[in-house]
């Protein structure tokens, strides 16, 4: 009993070393230091290098190379330890890690529907982080609808006074003074009822003049009169009103019309309040509040990548043949799947070099899921368990292209939030800057009534084409595309013809 008290058995039981299970595989790394002298906290050290065989060559066999290992045995039957290299796992997590994204199992149709929105997606500080719940504290979004992470008027404003205070989070004397101030405006609510049942029939008895009127002619004495009805409203039961079906209605509606008089009072100092109150943790517990576009720029940042080469969409279900395509885009090491509808004009690598700026851009992930196993489509995928040997499997990865352009039409990563580039971005941009963009973003087709205009100057400019391209361009301009270009086109010049 002494022996188990000793300072040696008591630093094992906080070592991290005496929970080793060879059952479940970790990774170790030990510092620098220790890593030259192949000290790694086992019984024996090991090579402070990759060993260069056969199977394996050592790519940098020198002292401290050897960062990242897992332990199978520590003693097998020869007294050795049986180890292997594993930078593939850290790595793998690292370059996630700068990509900003994380792997989910959902399914595929989720990562074109799910937050795609055109002020989510299409944004320069990209698309919010994505918070996940555990699924056993989930509340039912069909019970509460509008209980969501962030909907679609996050981060917009309402002109509409906030009526009623944060009374959950009310102290006992404050809740009482609160009650208190209700219970005072009785009076006045009762008043606002009778005197909306009077409107309401002086309004039955205006319908009905007007009515007569089509049939005979009504004097403005009568007219006068129906507005000032000679019987007054009955008076109002609270408890009768209390129980009727549209009470809830009144009472929001009378509070919200004292609500608008004192705010609109000219010695308020009340601003404007989000149009959805902030959402609450599933469990009612500690939740930080959702990050902002600002924020979101800092934890996901954009990164540099390359189109690669056009790829069928599945989705589709056919191959898109040129610029309608979707792509294969290289970035943080990995190969992603860029949509058509988030390429954004972008076209592919010049491999010939002589546009070397064309089919690089910016991105950012959408949606990445992870297969623990390659199947066939038509075979059926077990879950994994404890006793199948962990495999890496296939990696999806769907991302978008930015749509900010650079000056000689590469693509720049957007500026820091707060800087004075992006300052300088989010002013209105001159009149040549708008000629410029509304030129740029009507990009009309070969078959708009203003191509030629755009692109030539005259109509009649073009040489002449043979009738099946001319009746191509026709059936083009019929379409409802076409004409909204066209009209777009139409507007543009109107502005800059109009006087400033």
């Amino acid at each position: 009993m002494a022996s188990s008290q000793t300072s040696l058995a008591r630093l094992l039981r906080r070592t991290r070393f005496n929970t080793y299970d060879p059952k479940i595989k970790q990774v170790y790394q030990t510092p620098v230091a220790h890593a030259v002298r192949g000290d790694w906290g086992l019984k024996r050290p090991l090579p402070s290098s990759w060993q260069s065989t056969a199977e394996a060559p050592a790519p940098a066999p020198y002292p401290g190379s050897l960062r990242y290992a897992t332990v199978d045995k520590v003693d097998n039957a020869q007294g050795m330890t049986e180890w292997k290299e594993s930078e593939r796992e850290p790595l793998f997590r690292t370059r996630w890690h700068e990509a900003g994204a994380s792997l989910s199992d959902k399914a595929r149709r989720d990562a074109i529907v799910v937050g795609t929105s055109e002020d989510i997606v299409n944004s320069d500080l990209g698309p919010r982080p994505r918070i996940a719940y555990d699924p056993a504290t989930c509340m039912d979004k069909d019970a509460l609808p509008n209980h969501v992470v962030w909907g679609t008027y996050h981060e917009r404003y309402t002109d509409k006074p906030d009526v009623l205070p944060n009374y959950n989070a009310m102290d006992e004397k404050t809740f009482q003074r609160f009650l208190s101030n209700i219970r005072r405006r009785r009076n006045k609510f009762r008043e606002a009822l009778r005197q909306q049942r009077t409107d309401a029939v002086a309004q039955t008895q205006m319908e009905t003049l007007a009515q007569a009127t089509t049939q005979r002619t009504v004097s403005d004495a009568e007219r006068e009169q129906t507005k000032a009805p000679s019987t007054p409203a009955p008076a109002v039961d609270m408890w009768t009103e209390a129980r009727l079906p549209h009470a809830p209605q009144s009472a929001a509606e009378f509070l919200q019309a004292q609500a608008e008089t004192r705010y609109e009072a000219p010695d308020s100092h009340t601003l404007q309040s989000p149009a959805y109150a902030a959402t609450a943790h599933p469990l009612r517990g500690l939740q930080y509040s959702q990050p902002d576009s600002v924020y979101s720029f800092l934890m996901n940042e954009p990164m540099h990548g390359r189109a690669l080469h056009r790829v069928e969409d599945q989705r589709r279900k056919r191959y898109m043949v040129g610029s309608d395509a979707s792509m294969a885009v290289a970035m943080g090491g990995h190969i992603g799947f860029l949509p058509l509808q988030h390429r954004h004009g972008l076209d592919v690598v010049d491999y010939t070099r002589a546009k070397p700026e064309r089919g690089e851009s910016y991105f950012r992930v959408l949606y990445a899921s992870l297969e623990t196993k390659m199947t066939s489509p038509n075979q059926r995928r077990n879950p994994p368990n404890v006793t199948c040997e962990p495999e890496l499997g296939k990696v999806q990865m769907y991302v978008m292209a930015l749509r900010r352009s650079g000056g000689r039409g590469e693509y720049v990563a957007p500026p820091l939030p707060g800087s004075p580039a992006w300052i300088d971005s989010a002013e209105t941009p001159t009149s040549a800057t708008s000629l410029n963009s509304s030129l740029g973003a009507s990009s009309p087709e070969a078959g708009s009534l203003f191509g030629s205009l755009a692109r030539n100057g005259r109509a009649n400019s073009a040489p002449r084409q043979n009738q099946k391209r001319q009746r191509m361009q026709k059936r083009n301009r019929d379409m409802s595309g076409s004409v909204q270009r066209d009209v777009q086109m139409l507007n543009n010049i109107k502005n800059l013809l109009s006087p400033q």
